[in-house]
C-alpha cells in the first residue's frame, strides 16, 4: 500500500530529488536507510543498557555475514 504525501522542501533539496528521476522511489530508498540505522542505533543503545557490547563486525566479516548477523540478532 502506498500513501501519497505532500511535503515541504528547500529549493536545493526538490531539485536535487527530481533529477533523481523517480523521486518517491528515490525518497522511499533514503527514508528506510534512515529508519534501519535508527533501529540499529537503538538495538545498540538497549544492549549497551544491558551490558552488552555489540560489534558491527567480525574481523574478515563479509558484508553478507555482518547483514546474515544482524538479521539474526533482529529475529528475521
Amino acid at each position: 500500500m502506498t500513501v501519497n504525501m505532500t511535503m515541504s522542501l528547500p529549493d536545493d533539496v526538490a531539485a536535487f530529488v527530481k533529477a533523481k528521476g523517480n523521486a518517491s522511489a528515490y525518497t522511499a530508498r533514503i527514508l528506510r536507510r534512515q529508519m534501519l540505522a535508527e533501529a540499529l542505533e537503538k538495538s545498540v543503545r538497549v544492549r549497551a543498557e544491558a551490558g552488552i557490547v555489540a560489534v558491527v563486525a567480525e574481523p574478515a566479516e563479509s558484508e553478507e555475514g555482518s547483514l546474515e548477523r544482524w538479521g539474526q540478532v533482529a529475529g528475521r
